[in-house]
């Protein structure tokens, strides 16, 4: 049913705190994307922790890394959505309810921006940017950094469009045909510029609004229980 009361005061922030210091790795006691999915919630909470809309909630600053602070802030978030949507069901009925608050931001442009932004530093996950000879003035991110995207898109059902190095060769094609690299320069074969990846999230979060649109869903007309109902595995 939830905690009454704050879980900053409850035994859930030492289990919390344990959880966090089981999975962080860097020293400035930061989780990246990896160490996010690690997480083990209490046995009777259920998190998807691979929903994009979920982890934006998360990562409230939206640096691509969470804090303890973070965390924690999160479960006072959780909680009091439980006890004010009940457990049924609940672990959809969360997703909706961050689907909705994600919405409020990638609204407009401004928005779309700042979710392709935080995309980029989520699945860099604290990896720094490369520049090369073959292209001095563009920054690149590694191929493990494009899997790790195309890990996230597949509730959006990409693995039966493309697989994993179809991706890849995609997004090298785009900075090819943008006059950002060349496909036969052998030092960029795993590598993608930050500007394609950039680029192509404000694509996608721009398709996802215009969904929310297309099907009327745009809060507060919508409940959360409707949004949950007609999104589905997309909430």
């Amino acid at each position: 049913m939830g905690i009454a009361g704050s879980i900053a005061d409850s035994p859930l922030r030492g289990y919390l705190q344990n959880e966090f210091d089981r999975v962080v790795k860097s020293r400035a006691r930061l989780l990246y994307l990896h160490q996010i999915q690690q997480l083990q919630p209490p046995q009777d909470v259920h998190l998807d922790l691979r929903h994009l809309a979920t982890l934006w909630k998360l990562d409230r600053d939206h640096d691509g890394s969470v804090t303890f602070e973070e965390l924690l802030e999160f479960a006072e978030f959780c909680n009091e959505r439980r006890l004010f949507l009940g457990s049924l069901d609940f672990e959809r009925k969360l997703r909706a309810q961050c689907v909705v608050d994600l919405w409020e931001v990638i609204r407009d442009e401004k928005g779309e921006e700042a979710f392709a932004d935080w995309v980029v530093l989520l699945i860099a996950q604290g990896e720094h940017h490369q520049t090369f000879v073959a292209s001095p003035h563009v920054p690149f991110m590694s191929g493990d950094a494009v899997m790790t995207l195309y890990e996230l898109l597949k509730p959006c059902q990409i693995v039966s469009q493309i697989d994993q190095q179809g991706f890849l060769d995609l997004l090298q094609q785009i900075g090819e045909n943008m006059n950002l690299m060349s496909l036969h320069s052998e030092e960029l074969d795993d590598w993608v510029p930050v500007m394609v990846v950039h680029r192509w999230s404000r694509r996608l979060v721009s398709y996802y609004a215009g969904l929310f649109r297309l099907l009327g869903l745009e809060p507060p007309k919508t409940s959360i229980q409707d949004i949950s109902d007609a999104l589905g595995g997309l909430a």
